[in-house]
């Protein structure tokens, strides 16, 4: 009598996305060299705006204020006493970001890094320029998007484990991660929400999806305020109020004066409420913000040695600027006529999605501004590479929009159709979340504010083309044996 033939056993279903269950976590791999030489070799020394300039100041004397967060000045202040200027940190902001890909590559894309190689995966993603070009200029915004890239890098180890002593680990690192760049930069919180709520949906697994997945929401916004509460006490402690919202409250007034039925009444109207705002009579103030107004830049308000007849007086960069007087005629316009401001603010926020004009955004941009990227220096290299990597032809994937759109759409269809594939509802959250706090916030239409949106969208694609087009076949056999 023959006996039946054993079947082979199944292999253990896969937690959340790629790499089997219960696999252990992934070693960083050396791949992320390329992607940091690349981005020092094409911006060395280092691109200084005006913002850069100030946090040096900052580092050299230890002086703080709220236009720019102490830590970056803190770390700065150790590095530019072993080589003076911006070189170590343009060095120390091109590891953080290469490293951050590195470990998302291998915990996001384990299919990838198996069928091409860590060494060609990685900087074929971290050399991406929508995602890359803005780590030439030292910002704060460049320290958020990198540790939040890695936050993103552990929320993903999270989803990829069984073992609950991994997912600890893991959601500590994640926690840190979004503390350090809350700590750079302020609204850093409406990104790190999403990750939070990833985070609190795998630490503690519920039977019920919906309600696990109402529970890691208002868990991940908690937690973001959290971690928000100490940095604000410490900047508190350490820097000087500068009251940094007031140019932003400056461009509101000039935009509702723009858009108002009447715009010498509604200029009238906030000089009764703010005499000071402008040494000009109203209807000379009214002429001038109509010359200077663009939803697009709310500098071109703002009265400097380069822009003498700018319609407003205040001096938004001295500490003891009148931010009250600014404050109280933005409310009484606010109160007056909400549909202009309305109608102001969507208008700054369609430009900051780039659907405005395109050569106005460029300028903006800083990694397309053709000053940006003509920077002359010794030798081909650095020229070959900023005219490659920053070339006017990648305009079109800049445009955060369409990114924006794309993380929605993948999110709706993932959580709705893929329900085991909840991961990219949270990436949606951390872009979005961001993207929206600028709704009201953003005083310029600069690609430095939604980086971060694009990053993640970024990083959500390369996932779609992992799970779309890379067969884990290989994979499950290769764990098995």
């Amino acid at each position: 009598m023959t006996q039946p033939r054993a079947q082979p056993a199944r292999p253990a279903p896969l937690p959340d996305d790629n790499r089997p269950a219960g696999g252990q976590p992934a070693r960083l791999t050396w791949a992320w060299l390329p992607v940091a030489a690349v981005i020092v070799a094409m911006f060395y020394p280092g691109i200084m705006s005006n913002d850069s300039h100030a946090s040096l100041e900052q580092a050299r004397t230890l002086q703080f204020t709220s236009w720019h967060p102490p830590i970056m000045a803190l770390v700065w202040a150790v590095l530019d006493r072993i080589v003076e200027g911006p070189a170590l940190m343009l060095v120390a902001q091109a590891v953080l970001y290469a490293t951050a890909c590195a470990r998302l590559c291998m915990e996001a894309l384990p299919r990838l890094v198996e069928r091409w190689s860590a060494w060609v995966v990685v900087p074929l993603f971290g050399l991406f320029p929508p995602a890359m070009t803005l780590n030439g200029m030292i910002w704060k915004d460049v320290w958020m998007s990198g540790l939040l890239l890695f936050a993103v890098a552990y929320l993903f180890r999270m989803a990829n484990t069984t073992q609950q002593h991994v997912r600890v680990r893991a959601f500590a690192i994640l926690l840190l991660c979004c503390l350090l760049a809350t700590a750079f930069r302020h609204n850093a919180i409406a990104a790190t929400a999403g990750l939070l709520a990833g985070g609190v949906y795998y630490l503690w697994p519920h039977r019920h999806r919906g309600w696990q997945l109402l529970r890691a929401c208002i868990g991940g916004v908690v937690l973001a305020v959290v971690l928000l509460v100490p940095v604000t006490a410490l900047n508190r402690l350490v820097a000087k109020p500068a009251h940094v919202t007031t140019p932003i409250l400056m461009h509101d007034i000039a935009g509702i004066i723009v858009n108002a039925d009447e715009p010498w009444r509604a200029a009238r109207l906030a000089l009764s409420a703010a005499p000071n705002l402008t040494d000009q009579s109203a209807r000379e103030f009214t002429r001038g913000i109509k010359k200077h107004y663009s939803p697009a830049a709310a500098a071109r308000m703002v009265r400097t040695t380069r822009r003498p007849d700018a319609p407003f007086a205040i001096n938004v960069y001295k500490l003891d600027h009148d931010a009250e007087s600014v404050k109280r005629a933005w409310q009484t316009l606010l109160r007056r006529y909400p549909r202009a401001y309305l109608t102001h603010r969507l208008d700054t926020f369609a430009c900051l999605m780039q659907l405005c004009e395109m050569e106005q955004w460029k300028i903006h941009s800083y990694v397309l501004n053709k000053e940006y990227v003509a920077v002359t220096a010794d030798g081909w290299l650095q020229p070959a590479l900023r005219r490659t990597f920053g070339s006017e032809m990648f305009a079109r994937a800049y445009i955060p929009a369409g990114w924006l759109l794309f993380l929605v759409l993948l999110a709706a269809t993932d959580t709705l159709m893929r329900r085991k594939n909840t991961i990219t509802l949270f990436l949606a959250l951390s872009g979005v979340g961001l993207a929206s706090s600028l709704l009201l916030t953003s005083p310029i239409e600069s690609y430095r504010y939604v980086h971060w949106a694009v990053l993640i969208a970024w990083s959500s694609l390369a996932l779609v083309i992992e799970r779309r087009y890379v067969s884990p076949a290989h994979i499950t056999k290769r764990a098995q044996t």
